[in-house]
């Protein structure tokens, strides 16, 4: 592995561990085995190291889902291990890794969540089209509408503003995410979810 690289993984590991403002250069240099002079020949400064780790971690995360969606046998299966990829994601990672981000580096933070908006090429806008074509999703609705609608409805599962105290994930996924699922979908459809989300609807 080349000496980039093993600081790169190395910091994502570190980053997502403690957040980014805990961890320093002295720290990275030290987890990797190298003088911090030599981590500075290879990343000017720790901004420069954080974008290259972004970068990083948006490719993996982009061939973790394409690789869901190819192995998948239909959308609502594809939709269930992105579920369940997400989760085991968001219990790995600090939340003062997405707080520092936020604070410390606004600009790299609004790529991010740009590289994730609703549109013609997003992931979520191809499982729709691939359901419509897989006979799940109704064929008559608006993907462009119903894409940014559930973009939007998944920002508000994250973050849960406006929802009543204690409100849980499971709450929030059988009321609201899968009778909209539901909604959208063919009978088929609404077997599949039946199949692969029965717990949720119980």
């Amino acid at each position: 592995m080349e000496p980039t690289e093993r600081v790169i993984l190395k910091s994502i590991e570190l980053f997502i561990l403690s957040g980014i403002r805990q961890v320093t250069m002295d720290q990275i240099a030290e987890e990797v085995g190298m003088s911090k002079r030599t981590i500075y020949e290879l990343f000017k400064d720790k901004d420069t190291l954080v974008l290259e780790c972004l970068e990083t971690m948006h490719i993996r995360h982009t061939q973790e889902i394409q690789e869901i969606l190819t192995n998948a046998s239909n959308v609502i299966e594809a939709l269930y291990h992105l579920g369940q990829h997400a989760e085991k994601k968001k219990s790995l990672i600090n939340r003062s890794f997405f707080e520092d981000l936020k604070k410390l580096y606004p600009n790299m933070w609004e790529t991010m969540k740009k590289r994730t908006r609703p549109g013609v090429g997003s992931f979520s806008y191809k499982i729709l089209v691939k359901g419509i074509e897989e006979g799940i999703i109704k064929k008559d609705i608006n993907i462009e509408i119903v894409d940014t609608f559930i973009y939007n409805m998944m920002e508000t599962f994250h973050k849960k503003e406006g929802f009543p105290e204690n409100t849980s994930d499971k709450d929030i996924l059988k009321n609201i995410i899968i009778p909209y699922y539901m909604g959208i979908s063919t009978d088929k459809g609404k077997k599949l979810i039946e199949q692969y989300f029965p717990l949720t609807l119980s």
